[in-house]
């Protein structure tokens, strides 16, 4: 087994086969001490991904969080659209623990997902940023515009019964016990407690330094990658989608959170035709 260090976080794995079982204590410790791990030439079947990914933690069997990405596939979400930075589930009470993903079918290094380190962008705040923000809590939204997933979702127009809920902005990633910077691109929208325009220069600083080239790690994937990270400790976004070939990625994640918890009531006609249940 061979590491290599990403930058800014991370370490990518190779001469290791997953498929049995023999190393998921190793994957285990590696997880819990670096957050995001890239190991290279595997080929899982999507309950040998579960059985990795339940020595992490608890896999809930939903099709939010288990089954594939893909822009071909009947059973696929989120098919061709882009997505900016987030942390899945961050509008709930239990965000997401883990992520792990795992090339089945990708050109070859065409498409990326980016990876953005929430615990050294918040060591980067100023001081008198970071000072001011160790009380505060951030409210973060669904996404439930097109404009949201791209971007940053509004808060204008957001039904009432929608998914909402309040986080600190300084919080502890249950996975590495690292503090991290707890605000997303896509989902903060009002930090709770301080004016609009105070609201709007510390989400302007955080996304900053959350965002910023130097703190995010680009990966192009190629077939055969698994890529395990900590949902609270690393954010991330979709980019490079190539028109008319095929992308599937299978999806396993962590999560202490019930199926009912990640419930939007919002009508489907207003969700992107790919996330929407309907032909599930």
């Amino acid at each position: 087994m061979n590491l290599n260090h990403l930058k800014p976080c991370g370490v990518e794995i190779t001469g290791i086969d997953l498929s049995s079982g023999e190393h998921d204590d190793t994957v285990k410790e590696l997880y819990e001490k670096y957050g995001l791990l890239v190991f290279r030439d595997q080929k899982l079947t999507l309950e040998q991904q579960r059985r990795i990914l339940s020595k992490l933690g608890p896999v809930l069997d939903d099709f939010r969080t288990v089954g594939y990405v893909s822009n071909t596939r009947p059973d696929g979400i989120l098919g061709d659209i882009e997505v900016s930075f987030h942390l899945d589930f961050i509008y709930t009470e239990n965000p997401a623990l883990g992520i792990s993903l795992h090339a089945i079918q990708v050109p070859y290094e065409e498409t990326w997902t980016n990876f953005a380190d929430a615990v050294t962008a918040l060591k980067k705040l100023s001081p008198e940023t970071r000072k001011r923000i160790q009380n505060l809590k951030g409210l973060n939204i669904f996404s439930a515009s097109a404009e949201g997933v791209l971007g940053r979702q509004s808060l204008e127009g957001y039904p009432e019964d929608a998914p909402r809920y309040e986080h600190p902005l300084v919080h502890i990633d249950p996975i590495t016990k690292q503090e991290v910077l707890f605000a997303t691109q896509q989902n903060t929208v009002v930090v709770v407690g301080v004016d609009e325009e105070e609201s709007e220069k510390i989400i302007t600083e955080i996304n900053e330094v959350l965002y910023t080239p130097d703190n995010i790690y680009e990966h192009r994937w190629r077939n055969g990658d698994l890529v395990v990270w900590s949902n609270q400790m690393v954010h991330h976004a979709r980019g490079g989608l190539v028109p008319g070939k095929e992308r599937t990625l299978q999806r396993v994640c962590i999560t202490e959170a019930t199926p009912d918890q990640y419930d939007a009531p919002i009508p489907e006609e207003r969700l992107p035709p790919s996330m929407r249940k309907k032909g599930y």
